[in-house]
């Protein structure tokens, strides 16, 4: 019997659990939880949820899925936003030790350690040891960060196998699904969420680059809000049933551009976009970007992809991590861009 596997995703307005076991080389979804830690008339708490709502909607996610936190085994858990360094850097070879410390001092300068200290890791890209520079690529968060987690999961009596970034969930679920990209072209995902929008770019043979860009799901609420002088619930229901029409109305022209003049999160997002890949292409040479993926739980957000693919010229795609799975009767598909981290996570060949 194939071993199952859990990823999850505790993000901060929404908490999913999935389970992925593989049969015949074929990754199989078994199961998946979402719970959302606010209620439909509740206003999101940009200063993120409280503990006892992430821990209500942890519980929840193994309640549904009818599972005792305690018996579950080969768990792996992720960590993103501000207190979360995913970088790709340059080293001469250094001893294990000396690395570290260098290391250390590089992930200082990407978090909030204030008054935590950092906790890295990393792995070797380089093949080859002689080499006179190496590529190393390292995951880093502050111990306040990984002590919240660990105690989130300690409560239920749930141990993690691993601690991950949700950028390198992301990329590991394309990677073993759809496999690498091809040629000298770079893929990007965008992973909307309700604070922040983590970007990631990869390419086979190019570095993998990730940031935070601080724009989500809640600014384009709190945007329709504004520009249409409604309360927040109202705003979130326009967003959700409008999706970018919200931020039009039945006034004159003179007055609609005005409105589309002020739609300011999403014209930030793509000047950050785009500076993001002018970035990359300076520092890797590649110029040539396949696509980009939506995920995320804001990624449905209705004529989001086509304003993005008019924006940059460039291929927009809803990206589902169970295109090659084999799937439960009657899964809605379009849960897998909410679902990709948790995804990614289950699928980890460690």
């Amino acid at each position: 019997m194939a071993k199952s596997v859990f990823g999850l995703d505790i993000g901060s307005y929404s908490v999913k659990l999935v389970e992925v076991d593989k049969d015949d080389n074929r990754f199989r979804l078994k199961n998946y939880a979402i719970a959302e830690l606010y209620g439909d008339n509740e206003e999101y708490d940009i200063e993120g949820p409280s503990y006892s709502r992430q821990s209500a909607a942890v519980r929840s996610c193994f309640r549904q899925m009818k599972l005792n936190p305690r018996r579950v085994r080969n768990l792996n858990c992720s960590i993103g936003g501000k207190d979360v360094a995913v970088k790709q850097i340059k080293s001469i070879p250094l001893s294990a030790e000396e690395l570290e410390s260098s290391l250390t001092f590089e992930a200082r300068k990407h978090l909030p350690l204030e008054d935590t200290e950092a906790i890295l890791d990393y792995q070797i890209l380089s093949d080859s040891t002689s080499a006179s520079e190496i590529d190393i690529l390292m995951v880093a968060t502050t111990k306040k960060a990984f002590d919240y987690h660990i105690k989130l999961l300690k409560e239920l009596g749930v141990k993690p196998k691993t601690l991950d970034a949700e950028c390198t969930a992301l990329v590991n679920s394309y990677f073993l699904s759809h496999g690498k990209p091809e040629g000298d072209r770079a893929l990007i995902f965008l992973d909307v969420g309700a604070k922040f929008s983590t970007l990631t770019v990869f390419a086979d043979n190019g570095m993998l680059f990730s940031r935070d860009i601080a724009i989500g799901g809640h600014k384009i609420t709190d945007d329709i809000r504004n520009i249409q002088s409604v309360e927040y619930p109202a705003a979130e229901e326009m967003k959700r049933t409008k999706g970018l029409g919200a931020f039009l109305s039945d006034v004159s022209e003179s007055e609609a551009s005005i409105r589309i003049a002020r739609r300011k999160s999403l014209d930030s997002l793509v000047d950050e976009i785009r500076r993001s890949m002018r970035y990359y292409t300076k520092e890797t040479g590649i110029r040539e970007f396949e696509k980009m993926l939506l995920c995320g739980g804001s990624a449905l957000l209705l004529n989001l992809n086509s304003h993005l693919a008019q924006a940059l010229s460039m291929n927009i795609e809803i990206y589902n991590p169970f295109e090659y799975f084999t799937v439960p009767p009657g899964f809605n598909e379009s849960l897998g861009t909410q679902l990709a981290t948790a995804c990614g996570l289950a699928m980890r060949e460690d």
